[in-house]
């Protein structure tokens, strides 16, 4: 197959078209149809794709966010579609000038006149990217090529995978030595078939390169928040076609902007460094630069996160009194490592508090309690910071609150959720005690759960999908289905899968990856003392020793004298065995980042037997409650599985087993989900628990 595949006369862009075999003996008029009627065919079979570019938008949108650059790597006309695409996305969507690369075998020399011989140098591939000083972590590679073989393209690849970037591969022919190299996450490969001229790849593979190259783009960009509806809001009014633009769009998106002259829009743009993103928010909350931008980060960039249309607007309003009374609510996350708070009101105002650990399966009642009022003081304090009114709140020194001190707070409505809620009498209890530690009214609306059914709230974004599978990977693990039923306004609980504690399971975790990390060096200690061996601990060992001992990378005594076992189990801080075994995994999901292959190993072994073990169970079409994952949606949360290489190693696995979902979101912040949807529900049912 390796021969066939370097073989040009064996590639679909290399075939005789029978269909223009005469095209240089018929009329202009007649060549002309002949050309049209191939390049017809060009979108049907990027359509075969898209399941594959919807998998790489979905991989790109969080390193995209988290600042990682893209970069396009190709040679001839490859390179040029790259370089024009990349080139693009600064004035269209205001995205750094550096974000998007587009890389020529032969320089920029190339893009103009044809460099002899550039896509053949595996070794420039590299250089150019050793050049660019690669983060494995955040950023991404896509490399360009027809045919599928190019060298130039195929070093790139190679040289980004071992950093462990993404790195996904565009060509036009299958199976080809790209696809088969190993390098490639995932692989785009349109088949639009032999060229009108044999060969000729700037035709109908050109073309069908763009639509790939823009979709990918331009889906990246949609997912990152840099468009409201279809308008480029994003856009930065650099010249007189985009100040007109953005002026369209004011006018068009804010009410507060659609009857000012051109000036007043203008003079708004520049207060606003010419962000029209910002200057709606500005408009519309009636906000300072400095906080509309803010609320912008909160929200990842998603303007329809920020601000309401009308209808929106009157449905979070309620009448009280003859009045129209701003809902205010607060959310409670009681997690492993932390507790956090958010409280919101409907006209979109954030107020954010954390506190420490909160999850009541580890037995200490009032230390989750304490950690839940402290983290709804610290929400209080944050929301006064910035100085905005809570309803039913009086204007005191909230900057002076601890969690001794009684005021009254009046919230509409609450959400509590941590793990262990589900145990006999804990909702009860735990109400009792935050009323009594928040001075609350008794009769308040309060919503009492389990954490997970806290991220099911998340399905409210999604409406026309009604099953989804809540995935989360932190401290421990978990898998659950939650749908609606008939008129259901609320998520139910059908199935579930692991969730069994660190002590038995809750692979794929945490606790997990940390302590198949800590064996892995403990082993090789005893190897090396037992056998005198020569060879020393493996760099992620060394960081391994270096965690628990406190001491730093440049040290000097032997790793070997550490009692690794008893810093790990037995250390003197405040910090349970499990906490300190959970917290060495960011180290490793970090140097799996900086291409560690040991720490991706472990990784990828931790999310293969998550996968295995757990999820396939709720994904087996004989339990209950199945729905094919391309009907249903998936939600992922944890700290460990919203790390970015994590994240991409899960839905690899996934996307190994051919596993689509109707859509995929990973929610940094239940707390700010379950505000979303309380603000938008007039009651409080409880998360209906159908699991035996």
């Amino acid at each position: 197959m390796a021969q066939d595949v370097l073989d040009l006369s064996g590639l679909q862009t290399e075939a005789i078209n029978e269909h223009t075999s005469n095209i240089d003996r018929v009329s202009t008029l007649q060549m002309c149809t002949m050309i049209n009627d191939e390049d017809k065919t060009v979108a049907d079979s990027v359509t075969a794709c898209l399941k594959e570019i919807a998998l790489a938008i979905d991989f790109l949108v969080p390193r995209v966010r988290a600042g990682g650059r893209v970069i396009y790597v190709g040679a001839g006309t490859s390179g040029r579609l790259g370089v024009l695409d990349s080139s693009e996305i600064l004035p269209t969507f205001a995205a750094p000038p550096t974000q998007f690369v587009g890389l020529i075998a032969g320089g920029d020399a190339a893009i103009r006149k044809a460099q002899e011989g550039a896509e053949d140098s595996i070794a420039a591939a590299k250089d150019d990217l050793a050049a660019m000083n690669l983060n494995g972590e955040s950023d991404s590679i896509i490399g360009i090529a027809a045919s599928g073989r190019t060298p130039y393209v195929l070093g790139a690849l190679e040289y980004a995978k071992s950093l462990g970037c993404l790195t996904l591969g565009v060509a036009c022919v299958s199976p080809s030595e790209m696809g088969q190299s190993g390098n490639v996450d995932v692989m785009i490969a349109p088949l639009p078939g032999p060229e009108v001229v044999t060969g000729s790849t700037r035709l109908k593979a050109g073309t069908a390169t763009k639509l790939v190259l823009n979709m990918l783009s331009t889906g990246t960009m949609i997912k990152a928040g840099k468009t409201y509806g279809n308008m480029m809001v994003d856009l930065i009014a650099s010249n007189q076609k985009l100040k007109q633009r953005s002026r369209n769009i004011l006018r068009k998106v804010s009410k507060q902007c659609s009857s000012m002259t051109d000036q007043d829009l203008d003079d708004l743009l520049a207060r606003c460094d010419g962000r029209v993103k910002v200057a709606l928010v500005v408009a519309e909350k009636g906000l300072s630069v400095e906080e509309s931008r803010e609320q912008l980060e909160a929200a990842q960039g998603v303007l329809a996160k920020v601000i309401a249309t009308e209808n929106e607007v009157q449905a979070k309003k309620h009448l009280v009194n003859g009045f129209h009374h701003r809902r205010s609510v607060l959310c409670i996350d009681g997690g492993g490592s932390k507790c956090a708070a958010v409280i919101g009101d409907s006209s979109g105002n954030i107020g954010k508090g954390v506190a420490g650990p909160c999850n009541l399966t580890d037995g200490n009642f009032e230390a989750s309690v304490n950690a839940i009022v402290t983290a709804a003081y610290g929400a209080i304090r944050d929301i006064e910071k910035k100085s905005i009114h809570i309803n039913g709140m009086n204007n005191t020194a909230y900057s002076d609150l601890s969690a001794n001190t009684e005021i009254d707070v009046s919230f509409d409505s609450i959400w509590i959720a941590s793990a262990g809620m589900d145990r006999p009498g804990m909702r009860e209890r735990v109400q009792a005690a935050v009323v009594q530690n928040l001075n609350l009214n008794k009769s308040i609306q309060m919503r009492i759960t389990n954490d997970v059914d806290l991220l099911a709230a998340a399905m409210a974004r999604h409406p026309e999908i009604s099953s989804s599978l809540v995935v989360i990977a932190g401290t421990g693990s978990i898998a659950i289905r939650y749908a609606y039923n008939n008129n259901d306004i609320t998520p139910r609980r059908v199935a579930r899968a692991g969730g069994w504690g660190h002590l038995l399971g809750d692979e794929g975790a945490g606790y997990a990856i940390g302590r198949q990390a800590i064996r892995k060096a403990l082993f090789s200690m005893d190897n090396i003392k037992l056998t005198q061996g020569k060879t020393g601990l493996s760099s992620l060992e060394m960081k391994i020793v270096n965690f628990f001992s406190g001491t730093s990378s440049g040290r000097k005594d032997d790793p070997l004298d550490v009692d690794l076992l008893s810093k790990v189990l037995m250390a003197s801080d405040d910090k349970s065995a499990k906490s300190r075994i959970a917290g060495i995994t960011q180290t490793i999901l970090d140097s799996a980042g900086s291409g560690d292959a040991e720490a991706v190993d472990i990784i990828a072994q931790q999310v293969s037997d998550f996968v295995q073990n757990t999820l396939s169970h709720l994904l087996d079409p004989r339990s209950h409650g199945y729905v094919d994952p391309s009907r249903c949606g998936l939600i992922l949360s944890g700290g460990v599985m919203l790390h970015s290489v994590y994240q991409t190693i899960f839905q690899l696995t996934l996307a190994k087993r051919n596993i689509r979902f109707n859509y995929t979101e990973a929610v940094p912040s239940a707390a700010v989900v379950g505000v979303e949807y309380l603000l938008a529900s007039d009651t409080l049912p409880l998360v209906q628990n159908g699991i035996s």
